[in-house]
């Protein structure tokens, strides 16, 4: 079932406006990246919407099938996510840097969709596209799933300490009073103490990741 075929039909705001089904995901969607998922209540999407709260409920049914319409749409962005490059190795990195921006960019529908047991859903299309690509040149079986893992669990690890930096701005840095006085590299303790700049890191991380796999352009 699709995320807009969870609403019936469509309600009309207070102006006789018809609200559509995409709509209402879609101001959903907004609240619960902007606010959480605990601030999604049916009285705050109507007031959203301009609609009357029982006219949500008539339309689009309880909260808990508001969510799921949000977990299906996350999942419907997941599919759209497509290789771009002309070797294999630019079509993975794409891939890696999609993912990160969608992982990045609704946080808290990622927890959600992993709340409800929706995590292999979500990832199997960038998963299916990768293997793609690993066996375009050659790598199958246990190797291209060691491989397809390192990439993803590199994203994955991005994001987390992207959001970790977001509530936290000192996340990531160390205090150079720990180091010792006399350690040979004291100008990479300094570079340690700033705070991290996770996009460059990344970068970073995936290109040496990608050349490290023994995948060739």
């Amino acid at each position: 079932m699709s995320a807009a075929s969870r609403v019936r039909s469509e309600p009309v705001d207070r102006d006789g406006r018809p609200v559509t089904a995409d709509e209402i995901l879609e101001v959903a969607g907004n609240i619960v990246e902007r606010h959480g998922v605990d601030a999604l209540t049916m009285r705050r999407l109507s007031d959203d919407l301009g609609v009357a709260v029982t006219s949500v409920y008539w339309h689009v049914g309880n909260r808990d099938a508001v969510l799921d319409g949000l977990v299906d749409r996350l999942l419907d962005r997941m599919e759209t996510i497509r290789a771009e490059g002309d070797t294999p190795v630019e079509r993975m990195a794409s891939l890696a840097r999609q993912l990160r921006s969608t992982l990045l960019e609704r946080q808290h529908l990622v927890g959600l969709a992993h709340e409800r047991d929706r995590s292999p859903a979500m990832f199997l299309p960038v998963q299916q596209a990768l293997a793609a690509e690993l066996a375009s040149v050659g790598k199958y079986g246990a190797e291209a799933a060691l491989m397809l893992r390192a990439l993803q669990v590199h994203v994955i690890s991005s994001v987390l300490m992207d959001r970790a930096a977001a509530r936290n701005a000192s996340h990531g840095t160390v205090d150079p009073d720990l180091w010792p006085a006399n350690f040979v590299d004291r100008e990479l303790v300094a570079a340690l103490a700033d705070p991290a700049a996770y996009d460059t890191v990344f970068e970073f991380g995936l290109i040496a990741l990608l050349g490290g796999l023994g995948v060739n352009d």
